[in-house]
């Protein structure tokens, strides 16, 4: 892959391309923390020059101000992969999906996630897999789907990322879907606190599916964007994180 005047383009940002062509977004932290190298200057004077190659713009509202999207050079590239791209995000959702993908992202590179899609991929594909009943016809998708590598079988992984408490009706319906839906071998809900947690166990509770209780982990958001390999996953008997999960399935 090569820029308009034959100069190579380099790993790090054939790679940013990719992870905003999957989220739809990134913030200038996020570069920093995957994808940059050298010192902080060297960090900035590099997101510049993506900006200024027209790989990426900076997102058009003031609230995303330090976040960038795909340009027209970026949109040639990922033409050229055969990749696909979603939309750009709104700003309030900037936090909330980067969360998710910045996680999947660090597992990818860790091996413990063969592949992932998010919620924006989904639905920009159309995607009938994958697809939540969630009351009378209508449906949502999780906020991100990945497979598990483990030693001897990769199972399909929902996450969900709860940053605010919801009402006990929307998780009543969340967790009655799940209940339905057969394609996940566990579903993982990145939890803000202690009270979205317990809120979800009543839900799990009310709907009364045993068989919940072996396929949903609780990990808090904090440890999820520090490490989420070693994150404690509570709720699950197999393992206290992924990785130690991944070497029991």
């Amino acid at each position: 892959m090569k820029y308009a005047h034959g100069r190579k383009l380099s790993k790090n940002t054939i790679e940013a391309v990719r992870y905003v062509a999957k989220v739809g977004v990134m913030s200038r932290e996020t570069w920093y923390e995957l994808f940059s190298h050298g010192s902080l200057r060297w960090r900035q004077m590099q997101f510049q020059h993506l900006i200024d190659r027209k790989i990426f713009k900076p997102h058009t509202s003031k609230y995303g101000h330090t976040a960038i999207v795909i340009d027209t050079f970026g949109i040639e590239l990922i033409k050229k992969m055969k990749w696909q791209h979603v939309h750009t995000i709104y700003p309030h959702f900037i936090e909330h999906d980067e969360t998710v993908g910045a996680g999947l992202w660090k597992l990818e590179k860790l091996g413990l996630c063969q592949k992932w899609i998010t919620e924006s991929e989904m639905k920009t594909q159309k995607s009938a897999s994958f697809r939540l009943d969630v009351q009378a016809g209508n449906f949502k998708y999780p906020d991100a789907v990945f497979k598990l590598q483990g030693n001897l079988s990769a199972p399909i992984v929902a996450v969900e990322y709860e940053r605010t408490a919801k009402t006990n009706w929307r998780y009543n319906k969340a967790i009655r879907a799940y209940s339905e839906a057969y394609d996940f071998g566990f579903i993982f809900f990145i939890v803000e606190n202690e009270v979205i947690e317990k809120a979800i166990q009543r839900a799990m509770k009310y709907i009364g599916d045993g068989r919940l209780n072996s396929r949903i982990g609780f990990i808090s958001v904090e440890n999820w964007k520090t490490n989420p390999a070693s994150a404690e996953v509570r709720g699950l008997k197999l393992g206290q994180n992924l990785k130690e999960l991944t070497l029991k399935i």
